[in-house]
C-alpha cells in the first residue's frame, strides 16, 4: 500500500501527518522527519505515554489494513510496547516530573556558545594559535553533545521553537539539524545495532557487525577506526551538501515536509564554511592557518566520534538482523546494545552520552536527570535478566571497544 510523505504508519493505521503536525503539542519540527514513514516504535519511544493517544489522534486517521508491505513492518518483528516497557515507564514517571532543561542546562549551553563565539573572534581578529583551536575543537564537540542532542530529540523544551533554535546550533558548527533527525532519531535510534538499519553500523568502511561481509583490511580497523573519527567533520561539512538538496540520506528519502528545513540547513552550511575556512584564511592565508583548522577538526572529530563508538561496541555487546522469525522486545534490545560508562560528572562533559542505555530508553529526556533514572533502570535490567553494561571509567569502555573491534576485525 502507498503512502505519502504527508500521512505516516502507527500501528496498522495511517494518519494525516500534515494536519496532525499544526495541532501536535510538541510541533512539527520533529515530526517532519516521519512523513511516509511508520513511526511507532517513535511514538513510544519519545512519549512518556503507556498507551496510544488515540483521542488525540483519531481525527487525523485516514485508513486502516490488515497487512503492510515488508519494508513498512516493524510490528511484526518487535514487541514495542511491551508490558515490561510499561512498567518502567511509570517508574521513570513518578521520578521525573519535568523531563526538560533545567537551569544547569542553559547556563552551560550559552557558556559553551559564548566560548566558541569568543574563540573564533579572537582567531579573526588576533590570529590563531594552538591552544584556541584545539578549545574550539572541545567546544564545538560540546555544542554535538551537549546542546544539539537534547534539542533535536525534543528534551529542551515543551516549547517547539526552543527545540528548534537550540537545535539549529548542529548547523552553527557545520553539521545539520534535519539530517542529524534523519539519521540518528528516525533510524539509529529506532534499530540500534541492527544490520542494514542502523546507519552507524551499517558501513563498508569499518565492520561493525558479524554481518558485514570480512575483508582482510578490517584486520587493522582496531588501529585505523581512531583515525577515521578525526575525520568526521570534513564528512558533516563538506558532503553532507548534497544530501541536503538531494533530499535523500543514508539511502533514505528524507521526507518533503521537511523542505524548508533543507532550505535553511543549505544556507547555514554555506554560512558555516565562510566563517569558518573561508574568512579566516581571507585575513590569514598560510599553512599555519591550514593547521589550526585542521587540528580543531581533528579534536572535535575525536571527541565527538569516541562517545558514539564506544557507546554501542564493546565486548559483549548484542547485535541483530531484521527478520520476522521471533519477536523481539525493542525496549530490552536498547539496553542490549548500549553502554554506560562513568557518573554524573562524565555526564556534564559528554552531554549525559555516557549515560546510553538512560538515552536510549528515555531519548526525550533532558541529559541532565539521566543520573537519577539510572538506579531505577538498571533494577530494571535485573528483574529481566538483562545485563547492566556498566564501565567504571571510559579507559575501560575504550579498552572494551578495541578488543570488540579486533574481534570483528578477524575472519569468522
Amino acid at each position: 500500500m502507498d503512502i505519502l510523505d504527508t500521512e505516516v504508519i502507527l500501528h496498522n493505521d495511517i494518519y494525516d501527518l500534515k494536519g496532525f503536525s499544526k495541532v501536535h503539542p510538541g510541533g512539527e519540527n520533529i515530526l517532519n522527519i516521519f512523513g511516509g514513514k511508520n513511526a511507532t516504535i517513535h511514538y513510544y519511544m519519545l512519549h512518556p505515554h503507556i498507551i496510544m493517544r488515540t483521542s488525540l489522534l483519531d481525527k487525523y486517521k485516514l485508513r486502516s489494513f490488515d497487512k503492510i508491505s515488508s519494508e513498512n513492518d516493524v510490528t511484526n518483528t518487535y514487541i514495542i510496547n511491551s508490558e515490561s516497557y510499561k512498567k518502567l515507564k511509570k517508574n521513570v514517571n513518578n521520578i521525573i516530573k519535568y523531563p526538560y532543561a533545567t537551569t544547569e542546562w542553559y547556563i552551560k549551553a550559552v557558556f559553551i556558545m559564548f566560548s566558541i563565539s569568543y574563540i573564533e573572534y579572537c582567531n579573526i581578529t588576533y590570529g590563531f594559535n594552538i591552544i584556541n583551536s584545539i578549545l574550539l575543537g572541545f567546544f564545538m564537540a560540546l555544542v554535538g553533545l551537549c546542546i544539539q542532542h537534547d534539542a533535536n530529540h525534543g528534551a529542551v523544551s515543551r516549547n517547539e521553537k526552543t527545540n528548534m533554535l537550540w537545535g539549529l546550533t548542529q548547523d552553527w558548527i557545520g553539521g545539520s539539524s534535519l539530517l542529524w533527525k534523519h539519521h540518528h532519531v528516525l533510524l539509529h535510534h529506532a534499530y540500534t545495532n541492527t544490520f542494514e538499519h542502523d546507519p552507524d553500523i551499517t558501513t563498508d568502511i569499518i565492520r561493525l557487525h558479524k554481518s558485514v561481509k570480512w575483508d582482510k583490511i578490517y584486520m587493522l580497523q582496531k588501529i585505523y577506526i581512531w583515525f577515521l573519527l578525526a575525520l568526521l567533520p570534513v564528512n558533516w561539512h563538506i558532503f553532507e551538501i548534497k544530501d541536503l538538496y538531494s533530499m535523500k540520506h543514508m539511502g533514505e528519502n528524507i521526507s518533503q515536509m521537511a523542505i524548508k528545513e533543507s532550505y535553511i540547513g543549505l544556507l547555514l552550511r554555506f554560512t558555516f564554511i565562510i566563517r569558518f575556512y573561508i574568512i579566516p584564511f581571507y585575513y590569514y592565508p598560510s599553512l599555519y592557518t591550514i593547521f589550526n583548522i585542521i587540528l580543531t577538526l581533528i579534536v572535535g572529530g575525536l571527541y565527538l566520534g569516541l562517545n558514539f563508538i564506544i557507546s554501542h561496541n564493546f565486548e559483549g555487546v548484542k547485535s541483530f538482523i531484521y527478520d520476522k522469525t521471533e519477536k523481539k522486545d525493542w525496549a530490552l534490545l536498547q539496553a542490549e546494545t548500549s553502554s554506560t560508562v562513568g557518573g554524573r560528572i562524565m555526564g556534564f562533559f559528554h552531554g549525559g552520552l555516557n549515560y546510553q542505555i538512560e538515552h536510549h530508553l528515555f531519548p526525550r529526556i533532558s541529559h541532565v536527570h539521566y543520573y537519577k533514572i539510572k538506579p531505577i533502570i538498571k533494577e530494571w535490567c535485573k528483574e529481566n535478566k538483562i545485563k547492566y553494561n556498566y564501565y567504571d571509567n571510559i579507559f575501560s569502555n575504550i579498552k572494551s571497544c578495541y578488543k570488540h573491534l579486533d574481534k570483528l576485525g578477524n575472519i569468522d
